[in-house]
């Protein structure tokens, strides 16, 4: 099964990677190659995961206060949004 991220996760991604930077450099690095490790390995664990209040799948990132919601259809997974550091899920709405 493929997985697709809608654009608005590149910069939901952006953002995040910038934010962990500011934070320490190269953290935002380890961020992002942790946030691509999850989105390949979906497939192999994407029933896993219930859907939520959003409507959507949600996993959390292990080491990062982040979470990566996708949703599935007939024929991929599609990564709809990526919040960090409390950020409201409200900003899903239009997504996908």
């Amino acid at each position: 099964m493929n997985v697709r991220l809608v654009d608005d996760v590149y910069l939901d991604l952006r953002s995040a990677r910038d934010w962990y930077d500011e934070k320490r450099d190269g953290l935002g690095d380890e961020f992002a190659d942790l946030f691509f490790t999850i989105a390949r390995g979906l497939p192999t664990v994407s029933l896993h995961h219930s859907v939520d209040e959003t409507g959507y799948r949600p996993i959390r990132m292990p080491r990062f206060t982040a979470v990566i919601y996708y949703d599935l259809t007939d024929s991929e997974i599609v990564v709809v949004g990526l919040l960090v550091n409390g950020r409201s899920s409200l900003t899903l709405r239009d997504r996908g």
